[in-house]
């Protein structure tokens, strides 16, 4: 998953001996209908019931090299209305607005309609390379 700009430029000022950096306490992700770049956000898919999915810093594990994974299984509202196709994700500083952290495309597009089973991400199916 690569780093926003905003995030790049925060992990860049810590390393050379600025201020130090302290991920926020919840992250929020985001099912997205296009591809994000670090510097444009994702447009967020749309159907009835879709919020974004909060996640504590606690559900999140380091390798020990730079990555961190999902320890717990990410899974979203159940479609109640409307069709969308979402192709990536990305990570938010709140349930809505807030600042983007990173982003990732998904490895298959997910068509989701009415009726359908919510999205769900096992434990270790996202993960985030710092470096």
């Amino acid at each position: 998953m690569p780093a926003t700009a905003y995030l790049a430029n925060l992990i860049a000022v810590a390393a050379k001996g600025g201020a130090a950096y302290q991920g926020p306490a919840t992250i929020y992700l985001e099912l997205c209908s296009d591809t994000p770049t670090a510097t444009v956000a994702g447009t967020p898919i749309v159907y009835t019931g879709y919020v974004r999915k909060s996640y504590t810093q606690s559900d999140w594990a380091s390798d020990g090299a730079g990555q961190l994974s999902n320890t717990s299984p990410v899974s979203f509202a159940d479609p109640g209305g409307g069709e969308d196709t979402a192709v990536s994700v990305e990570a938010w500083t709140a349930g809505t607005n807030g600042t983007r952290l990173w982003y990732e495309e998904l490895n298959d597009a997910l068509d989701i309609v009415d009726d359908t089973p919510s999205v769900l991400f096992a434990a270790g199916a996202l993960t985030w390379t710092v470096i």
